[in-house]
């Protein structure tokens, strides 16, 4: 059993994925995680790391009727129709954007466009991962970068916290074939791997550790740079996630109700400036790094989490995301080099069985923190009025009461609503036209 005031159950949402016995049969899922107060993950009931979408569940018929939306309060959406009364219900705290695209990448005006808070800034969790991927992508492409360089077990895992990332680099471990002991560390520190194998960690299990060991690599200007050149007007500074994680569960004075008011005051260059000190040390000092690895608990309930990391977590637009995934979607973003090594790792779930039947493209990315869940894809139908025409939809929740985020981390029917809304013209027009 569990407390769910008091875990810190970063489980993954649907774009990032973990091989659990969830495997999912479209649409796995990712997630950026904190360390829960079980610390075996496998303790916390029914945690995903992947959420399934079969073609059955997408309508070919519309489900909504536009002239008649539902008036009941949602606290926990069950079904499409649920998700978009929810939606609708909690206006502040949700930005969804959704288009058909041309070739370029813009707007194709001739189908339904949804843009629902689009520019507002929403904490992203992992999906903030898919900039890392970008300007990982471009420093392959000027030769800055070397995907087959070997890089060793022991680099990657300095930047490992065991149990706070819900599995993913336990996960990403078992797919790349090497051995771990139960904590998650592989057995032999002086194996290597591809440097790609860690870009490959970062999208398809969200591993954190790949995600930090890549920050470092690339630099923050490097990434601000990108964030630069991708035109994303909304998007916050990027920094190492153990660094923000430490910022909540540090060995020397974890947050608690009294304490955590601190961390909500911090503005956005004093979160920057003690994540990128903290993660230093985490580095440099490996005795307070075992100690804030051996940390078991967090004294913040769910809604007080929920709070804290919508604070000190970076934040980007759906607008913005919509925009990278249009252009990846094409080819268009950067350089075709660039697009084609991001869609090398987005369009994991094409490897899904049977989604080479719904999907002539599918890539995406997403994550999940306490009350945060991200969704950003881009979508090319196989079947249907939409066949071979890209698709975008991005779905940011904050600050999701403890119910509708527990039942969305169980359901994942926020996934199969993006994804319907991608398949099934009727059921985008009717969502546009209540969310006008």
């Amino acid at each position: 059993m569990f407390n769910r005031g008091l875990m810190l159950l970063l489980v993954l949402i649907v774009v990032g994925c973990g091989e659990t016995a969830n495997q999912p049969t479209t649409i796995p899922a990712s997630a950026t995680t904190v360390p829960a107060t079980a610390i075996d993950p496998t303790a916390v009931p029914n945690q995903p790391t992947s959420a399934a979408l079969t073609p059955s569940m997408v309508p070919s018929t519309p489900t909504l009727e536009a002239t008649n939306p539902t008036t009941a309060t949602i606290s926990n959406p069950q079904s499409t129709e649920e998700v978009l009364a929810f939606i609708r219900q909690n206006p502040s705290n949700v930005s969804l954007v959704s288009y058909s695209t041309n070739s370029d990448g813009s707007i194709n005006n001739a189908d339904p466009l949804i843009e629902f808070n689009a520019q507002q800034a929403l904490p992203l969790a992992s999906t903030m991962k898919i900039v890392i991927l970008a300007s990982y992508a471009q420093a392959v492409e000027a030769g800055t970068l070397d995907p087959e360089q070997p890089i060793s077990l022991a680099d990657w895992e300095a930047w490992y916290w065991p149990n706070t990332d819900g599995g993913a680099h336990p996960a990403a471990l078992k797919r790349l074939g090497i051995p771990a002991d139960q904590r998650g560390f592989a057995n032999d520190q002086a194996q290597t791997v591809p440097l790609k194998s860690l870009a490959q960690a970062m999208i398809f299990e969200s591993d954190n550790a790949a995600t930090d060991y890549l920050i470092d690599r690339l630099g923050i200007p490097a990434l601000d740079q990108t964030i630069v050149e991708l035109g994303m007007q909304q998007q916050t500074k990027i920094v190492p996630i153990v660094g923000l994680f430490l910022l909540v569960m540090n060995p020397d004075a974890p947050a608690d109700a009294t304490s955590m008011q601190t961390l909500l005051e911090l503005d956005q260059a004093g979160i920057e400036q003690q994540a990128l000190a903290l993660a230093e040390r985490y580095q440099a000092e490996p005795e307070w790094r075992k100690a804030a690895q051996d940390q078991t608990q967090l004294q913040l309930d769910l809604a007080q989490q929920s709070q804290v990391f919508a604070h000190i977590m970076p934040k980007g637009s759906a607008s913005d995301y919509a925009k990278v995934m249009a252009l990846v979607g094409n080819n268009q973003l950067l350089s075709p080099a660039v697009s084609q090594t991001m869609r090398e790792f987005l369009e994991w779930p094409m490897t899904i069985p049977g989604n080479e039947t719904m999907f002539t493209h599918f890539g995406t990315k997403g994550g999940s923190l306490p009350g945060i869940l991200t969704e950003a894809m881009f979508i090319q139908p196989a079947q249907g009025e939409w066949a071979d025409r890209t698709k975008v939809v991005v779905l940011f929740f904050n600050q999701l009461p403890e119910q509708a985020w527990m039942g969305l981390m169980q359901s994942f029917i926020q996934q199969q609503f993006a994804v319907q809304l991608a398949l099934d013209p009727t059921f985008a027009e009717s969502v546009a036209s209540q969310l006008k």
